[in-house]
């Protein structure tokens, strides 16, 4: 078993004031002070250097091989649910090997310094008094894998089972689209492996992924498959389960909630409605092979009352042509969702004749989701969460200048 060197992110907005720079800095160099932490460095969202992918090659480079990763916020907010993980996500994709954490945000306080200190050390140490009353329904079971639905991102989405799960597995091999909040749950003895698949960036090849699953399953451990969304909902969860099933490997199926029904309801939108929308058609924008629009799939689920596209972004302006061309009006409502149910999630509304070039002048890229039809409408009076968020952010201002 390798030696663990624990090394700390402290992840600052970053400022064109330098004074506040020097204060995530100072805080950095503080949390060292605190506790027995050797490797701590500081690092900035945007603006200020270095940026997080630069902290955590630093920290690498001095011998870290586990990072948890501090948010120095005032509370949470867009940041610390949507960019700061994209952004640690991206930058531990550079090192293999080197798994990561990251913790909750704190208030700001006179005890702000001592907070973060036992907030880390919380987020180390997952065997909390807490955790141990907590009784398990399900616990994974010695040479069997678990394909896993993590749900569309928000962390309260995640089922009951599927946290049992994460919490008694030895490997957990988790996808592109997972929230990293998830992998809290997991014991620290337990091995990540990332096998995410990012167009254009690195891949994990589908061969690989069931050579892993079969491998580590023969050996006897209890393997957790954590899949964004559903796992049988273009998730390859069934050709995962047919791998498994000709290797004579046990697995059970354990169905997460989709992004196609969660992230449309996040933006207000029903998928149904008595006398607006009796069917509804889900359907994937890009082909598994080479990439391209699925136009045939489009073509003949376009009579739907309303169509919802997952992983089609890319293809939104071909996508919403198709679907025309199928017969439907171009003054169709739709709507693109930008990393929905995470607290950066983005809304763009339009008709199928605007609707790519409002996304392309909001600058909003997968993941996404598409939904198309009558529907669209509703979510002028039924928009509930991005309210929420703006509610939340006016009152983290409220604080701030309270406290200058």
């Amino acid at each position: 078993m390798r030696e663990v060197n624990r090394g700390v992110l402290v992840v600052g907005h970053g400022s064109r004031r330098q004074e506040a720079n020097d204060d995530v800095r100072e805080a950095a160099r503080r949390i060292g002070e605190h506790c027995s932490f050797a490797l701590v460095e500081a690092a900035f969202l945007e603006i200020e250097h270095p940026n997080i992918r630069g902290g955590f090659a630093r920290l690498i480079e001095r011998g870290a091989n586990e990072i948890t990763v501090h948010p120095y916020f005032l509370s949470p907010g867009r940041h610390t649910r949507g960019d700061i993980p994209v952004e640690v996500r991206e930058a531990a994709s550079h090192h293999a090997g080197v798994s990561y954490r990251i913790t909750e945000p704190l208030s700001a306080h006179p005890l702000v310094i001592d907070a973060s200190v036992q907030r880390i050390l919380e987020s180390i140490d997952r065997e909390s008094t807490e955790k141990a009353a907590s009784a398990r329904h399900y616990r994974a079971k010695h040479g069997t894998v678990y394909l896993v639905g993590a749900g569309p991102g928000d962390p309260g989405l995640l089922t009951v089972k599927a946290r049992d799960l994460l919490e008694s597995c030895d490997i957990v091999i988790y996808d592109y689209l997972v929230n990293p909040e998830m992998l809290s749950h997991v014991p620290r003895h337990a091995e990540r492996i990332y096998v995410g698949k990012v167009g254009g960036g690195r891949q994990t090849s589908q061969d690989q992924i069931n050579y892993l699953l079969i491998k580590h399953a023969q050996a006897g451990a209890r393997v957790v498959r954590l899949k964004g969304g559903d796992p049988f909902l273009f998730g390859r969860g069934a050709e995962e389960a047919e791998a498994l099933r000709a290797a004579g490997v046990s697995f059970e199926v354990v169905p997460g909630i989709s992004s196609a029904l969660a992230v449309p309801a996040y933006a207000g939108i029903p998928l149904t409605r008595r006398g607006l929308s009796s069917s509804v058609a889900v359907v994937t924008g890009a082909r598994g092979g080479d990439g391209t629009p699925e136009n045939v799939a489009l073509a003949s689920l376009a009579s739907a009352d309303t169509v919802v596209v997952l992983m089609g972004a890319a293809h939104l302006p071909q996508i919403a042509k198709d679907l025309t061309t199928a017969g439907r009006s171009p003054q169709t409502p739709a709507a693109v969702i930008h990393w929905g149910t995470y607290e950066g999630q983005q809304t763009v509304t339009g008709t199928l004749e605007t609707i790519a070039v409002e996304a392309e002048r909001a600058g909003l890229r997968a993941p996404a989701v598409i939904v198309v039809g009558e529907v669209v409408r509703l979510r002028e009076r039924l928009s509930w969460f991005e309210q929420s968020l703006e509610r939340i952010d006016d009152e983290e201002l409220e604080i701030m200048l309270a406290l200058a």
